[in-house]
């Protein structure tokens, strides 16, 4: 059975406009199933109808089986209104097994399966990660050894490399003539870490804010993503450098109630002493303020007051600084969570005591 992941499959039938008779989608990021679906039925190029697009659930309360499905995809013909797209979706564990009918129905469908037909497998279950890997092992191979022919295109959802995300995200931006940022991009990823593939639910939420400026940089991603203006982020770093360890433990408190993960503030620590790091770099070699503004994607309502703090920020302390940070940085992803919180807590309280 030919074997695809989802954007190598994406490609092929934007460039071919047309699927083949079985798909298989199944992944824990079964969300993507859909986004293959869709592409599916614009590759078919006709206006959606109850007959072309049919959909069914395996959810344990169906009245219909695979032989009267397989039925219906013979039934297509080559004329355009008697063309089918037909999803079935199966949201019960105990569905992805066949019974002896079923594979038989199975067998024969694919000696010779309908061209004028797609038949859309969709495994979408509401499972944790280690539940779906068992799963894969099991019940899910036993299904693709059933739908194996040269026939089928099996989708694993979750074989997703972080540079075809890079590179989606770019392109759906450019086909909506919105300019969005490297720094923007790499920032996405930072903040959803382990569940970058997720930002494509999110794609249209940014769109829609860019829809004036028709640009999205990094300060845009920090609050559209998590929610939380990036002045509280400001806000705990102005703490940190006043020494005021009361507010930075509000702000943080705050920032956690809000669900912002530990790794995210981590993340924006690191960048914006590296912005500092960087700044004064770029002093000492005579940039400009706007130019260091430019360079570094500072927001103009803070910038004055950013310069102003990297002139009188030692070199020695923004060393100390961003050592402190990178440690805190590797700690959090060898310890869990939890231990990252504590230690974010404590950070204000080792940044005071550098000499």
């Amino acid at each position: 059975m030919p074997e695809s992941s989802f954007f190598a499959f994406l490609g092929r039938v934007q460039a071919e406009k047309k699927s083949p008779p079985l798909l298989l989608l199944y992944g824990f990021n079964e969300f993507l199933g859909e986004q293959v679906i869709a592409e599916v039925g614009r590759a078919f190029g006709q206006e959606r109808s109850e007959f072309n697009f049919k959909r069914y659930y395996f959810d344990g309360e169906e009245e219909i089986g695979w032989e009267e499905i397989l039925d219906e995809a013979n039934s297509s013909s080559f004329f355009i209104s008697a063309q089918k797209v037909i999803t079935v979706v199966i949201r019960d564990e105990k569905k992805i097994s066949l019974n002896p009918a079923a594979k038989k129905a199975f067998a024969a469908y694919l000696q010779r399966p309908n061209s004028h037909a797609t038949l859309i497998v969709y495994v979408s279950l509401d499972l944790s990660r280690d539940d779906y890997k068992q799963l894969k092992r099991d019940k899910l191979s036993r299904l693709r050894e059933n739908l194996d022919s040269p026939h089928t295109v099996s989708i694993d959802l979750d074989r997703t490399s972080e540079g075809e995300i890079r590179n989606f995200i770019k392109s759906y931006m450019k086909e909506r003539k919105i300019a969005i940022s490297s720094d923007a991009v790499a920032r996405i990823q930072e903040i959803m870490a382990d569940d970058f593939v997720s930002i494509i639910h999110q794609l249209p939420k940014l769109e829609s804010a860019a829809a004036k400026t028709l640009t999205i940089g990094s300060e845009e991603v920090d609050e559209l993503i998590t929610g939380i203006s990036s002045h509280s982020i400001w806000d705990l770093t102005e703490a940190v450098e006043r020494e005021d360890a009361a507010a930075y433990l509000d702000i943080l408190k705050y920032l956690f109630i809000n669900g912002v993960k530990p790794s995210f503030i981590i993340g924006t620590l690191i960048s914006y002493y590296h912005k500092i790091y960087t700044a004064k770099f770029l002093l000492r070699h005579r940039f400009s303020t706007a130019d260091i503004g430019k360079v570094l994607q500072q927001p103009s309502f803070i910038l004055n007051k950013f310069i102003a703090l990297v002139k009188k920020f030692p070199d020695a302390k923004i060393q100390a600084v961003l050592n402190l940070i990178y440690r805190l940085d590797y700690e959090s992803k060898t310890s869990g969570e939890e231990s990252a919180r504590i230690s974010l807590q404590n950070f204000v309280f080792q940044v005071k005591f550098l000499k």
